[in-house]
Formats: C-alpha cells, sequence, structure tokens
C-alpha cells in the first residue's frame, strides 16, 4: 500500500488496484484468452507520469510492463503481480508536412497516425487493423500494406525518445545511443519506454485496393496464382491471401456466407494506370465468386480489416516463415479451408520481399529479410472453454506446414509459446539484445524472458 500511496502522490495520471471498482475492465486487453492481474495499473497522463513511475518501480524492484494498444497476441504487455504502465493517453501526432517526418507519442493507435498524416497527403507503414497499437508493431518489426515498397514501420523509424527504467530519458538514433536505436528497430522492446517515435512519410492519398474471393474448391489453385504472382510483383504491390469462412461482405452472395472461401486482400501504392495493369493477372484468374476492387483513401483502406479482429475473443495463434513457399505447404493450406481449426478461424498467407528484403542485415534487430513470406494461423473462439482444443487443432495443423519453414518467426505473430528470443531472433541477434537489456535495463524490470 506504501507504493500505491507514492505513486498516487508522484503522478497526474490514476493509479487502479484490484480493490478498485474500475479494475476488471482496465486490466483487460484485445485478446480475451489473456487473463492476468497486475499489482496496479498506471493510466499516464504524460511522458514525466511514465518516467516517474518507472524511477519508483527501479527503487522498489518492481517489474513493469507497457501497454499502448494492448493488441500483441501473448499478451506480453500484462503480467500478473507487475506495474502496467497504460500509455492509451499519449496518443497525440504531430506531421510536419515540409520535412515529411511524423512525431508519434508511444500510445497511440495506428488509426491516429493515419488520421493526422492523411490530412497532410503522407502515410508510413501501419498495422492492417488500425486500432493495433503504435509502440509495439513498431519495435516487433511492423509489417504492413506500404512494406514491399517503403519498408516495415522500425525501418521509417528516424529516431525515439526513450524512457529508460531508471526514470532516465535518451534519444536514440543514428547518431544518438545507435546501439539502442538499432535494438528499437524490430527487437520486439524491453530496452525501456518509447515515449515517442519519428517516422519517415511519403506522399500517399489513395490505393487500388479491395478483395478478390475463389471458392474452397479452388483453394489450392487460388494460393497458387497468388504466390506467383507476388513473387513477380512490383514493390507498390502487397497482398494478403486469407483462408476463412466468408463473412456477410455486401457485395458477396449471401449463399455464400458463413462458407469456407480464399479472399486475395490486394493493394497497389503506386501510379493509377500501372496499377490497373499491374493487377490484371491476379484480378483475371479463375472464376471468383466476387471482386470488389478500387481506388479508395489509404486511411479508408486501412480500417477495413478491423472488423476481422474484434477485442475480446479468444485468440491462438502459430507463424511461419518461408524463403520460398513450395505446393505441399499450399496443399496443407488448402485442405484446412475446408476444416478450420474453429468456425472463426482464420489463416493468412502474406508475402514481403521488395523494401523489406534491402534493408541490410545488420541494421537492425528485425531477423526475417530474406523471408519472401510467412504464414499467421490465427485461431479464435468466441468461449474460454473451447481453447484447449483450439489449441491443439492449430498446433496440429502448424506441425504439418513447418517443413518447408525458416527456423525463426516474426515476434509480432508469437503467442505465449512461442517467446523464446532465440525462435524470434536466431542466437546472434538475441545474444545481443539480452546484452543491451542489461545494459539498459540492467535490474530487468521489464523483462519478460
Amino acid at each position: 500500500m506504501q507504493t500505491v500511496n507514492e505513486l498516487r502522490a508522484s503522478l497526474r495520471g490514476g493509479v487502479t488496484v484490484p480493490a478498485d471498482a474500475g479494475y476488471a475492465a482496465a486490466r483487460r486487453i484485445w485478446n480475451g484468452a489473456i487473463d492476468r492481474y497486475p499489482s496496479a495499473i498506471i493510466g499516464c497522463a504524460d511522458a514525466e507520469d511514465v518516467a516517474n513511475a518507472l524511477r519508483i518501480a527501479n527503487e522498489r524492484d518492481l517489474p513493469v510492463t507497457v501497454r499502448g494498444g494492448g493488441h500483441n497476441v501473448a499478451g506480453r504487455c500484462i503480467r500478473d503481480g507487475a506495474l502496467l504502465l497504460d500509455l492509451s493517453r499519449l496518443n497525440a501526432v504531430a506531421v510536419n508536412a515540409e520535412s515529411r517526418i511524423a512525431t508519434v507519442q508511444g500510445g497511440a493507435l495506428w488509426r491516429d497516425v493515419d488520421a493526422a498524416t492523411g490530412r497532410a497527403g503522407l502515410a508510413t507503414t501501419g498495422g492492417l487493423i488500425s486500432t493495433t497499437g503504435v509502440g509495439g508493431f513498431t519495435l516487433g518489426g511492423g509489417a504492413g500494406w506500404l512494406m514491399r515498397k517503403h519498408g516495415l514501420a522500425c525501418d521509417n523509424m528516424l529516431g525515439a525518445s526513450v524512457i529508460l527504467s531508471d526514470g532516465r530519458v535518451v534519444r536514440a538514433s543514428a547518431a544518438e545511443h545507435a546501439d539502442l536505436y538499432w535494438a528499437l528497430r524490430g527487437g520486439a522492446g524491453g530496452l525501456g519506454v518509447v515515449a515517442s517515435f519519428d517516422f519517415r512519410t511519403y506522399p500517399l492519398r489513395e490505393v487500388l485496393a479491395g478483395l478478390i474471393i475463389h471458392p474452397a474448391e479452388q483453394a489450392l489453385e487460388a494460393l497458387q496464382a497468388f504466390r506467383d504472382f507476388a513473387a513477380q510483383a512490383a514493390d507498390e504491390f502487397c497482398g494478403l491471401a486469407v483462408i476463412a469462412n466468408a463473412p456477410p461482405l455486401p457485395f458477396l452472395d449471401p449463399s455464400w456466407h458463413g462458407r469456407p472461401v480464399v479472399i486475395q486482400a490486394v493493394c497497389w501504392c503506386g501510379e493509377q494506370a500501372a496499377g490497373e495493369r499491374a493487377l490484371e493477372p491476379l484480378r483475371g484468374f479463375g472464376r471468383p465468386l466476387a471482386e470488389h476492387v478500387g481506388w479508395m483513401p489509404y486511411v479508408q483502406w486501412q480500417q477495413l480489416q478491423d472488423p476481422s479482429a474484434p477485442p475480446g475473443l479468444h485468440y491462438y495463434w502459430k507463424t511461419a516463415n518461408y524463403r520460398h513457399i513450395g505446393d505441399s505447404t499450399l496443399q496443407v493450406l488448402a485442405a484446412a479451408a475446408q476444416q478450420l481449426p474453429s468456425p472463426r478461424s482464420e489463416i493468412h498467407l502474406q508475402h514481403m520481399g521488395g523494401a523489406v528484403g534491402r534493408v541490410p542485415h545488420a541494421d537492425t534487430a528485425f531477423a526475417h529479410r530474406d523471408a519472401q513470406y510467412f504464414v499467421n494461423l490465427i485461431g479464435i473462439t468466441d468461449a474460454g472453454d473451447k481453447m484447449t482444443g483450439l489449441r491443439e487443432r492449430v498446433r496440429a495443423l502448424y506441425e504439418q506446414i513447418t517443413p518447408e519453414a525458416t527456423a525463426t518467426i516474426l515476434p509480432n505473430f508469437s503467442d505465449q509459446d512461442d517467446a523464446q528470443a532465440e525462435r524470434q531472433f536466431g542466437g546472434e541477434i538475441a545474444g545481443r539484445l539480452a546484452a543491451l537489456r542489461r545494459r539498459y535495463d540492467a535490474r530487468g524490470l521489464l523483462s519478460d524472458r
């Protein structure tokens, strides 16, 4: 109680403890399967609150977690018995249209960034779900619709203001604390609390984007067509093939709602006429059930996927990277269309390459520059008592798709049982990150490893 009183006396924001009426709601995050009880939840009013809370935690040797958007499937932002720093009030975005730099506070969501940059006719690589937090997304790499043209979110991070675990504030950039800057770009955090990011942005108002839907009976052919098209596509194209039971889309015949389909989600961020020509092979393939592709504001496209990932459901993910994804793996995925782990579950096949692969491997902690594709198995159920069976089915499918996969996995898509640093980064990068964590967080207050 003494610590709570000290926090309340030192902070402008509120402190919520288990005895408080709002605690039950305040501890919830996006993944309803995460059921953890922090010792206190600190609603930080500003960066000074963050620094003061960290100083107190450092003096009392209290573990700390940080919640921006709370969207990480493994629930890394919350731990039993730890102080939870809630950054949701630190969500301001300032855009310098002349320098094309966006300064984003650490608690902002991507929809905050998209709205602010969009008003200036600019954009940068952000999350496919607009309610994703900027902080965790960027620190884990940040794969989005613009990554093949402009790189990952972490590649566009020019600098950051970081509050270390002892309350000190440092600037991380190529010129200042360069080792910390390296680690923040894809190292999945745990080195300090990022109070603000500086992002490079690019002129962009509209994209050619939308959905092409094929029946599950043609899943293998649709997946092969997507893979082959993506392998040759220009950097301006980024796409995602989704295996799912069809949502109630207004442009899809209602008789197909709830039935298994393959949805090719496509996005072109380049010149208009070139985009129309570039997408012709994919749009002309087979006999799709429906196609809804056209020019729209990038900000609008960024939010169209939000209904597919509502908060509060129970999620379990497994992910795999591929330098090349062969027909044997696609056959497994195609067969899974008829027997998804649950009616709500989805399977995502996404490609990277382009600008992502051209960043020198040594420049950032992101360890997956050679991956051309990744698969994310998204298990979803609306009831906690179904999670055991869901996990078993997702894991069984995962075992079938990994023979062609690489040894490492994307940290932003890893669940609780894939938290080992070696799995996410490989031994060399994991070792360097561990050394930097010992340097910048000597007492390990922010470490969950």
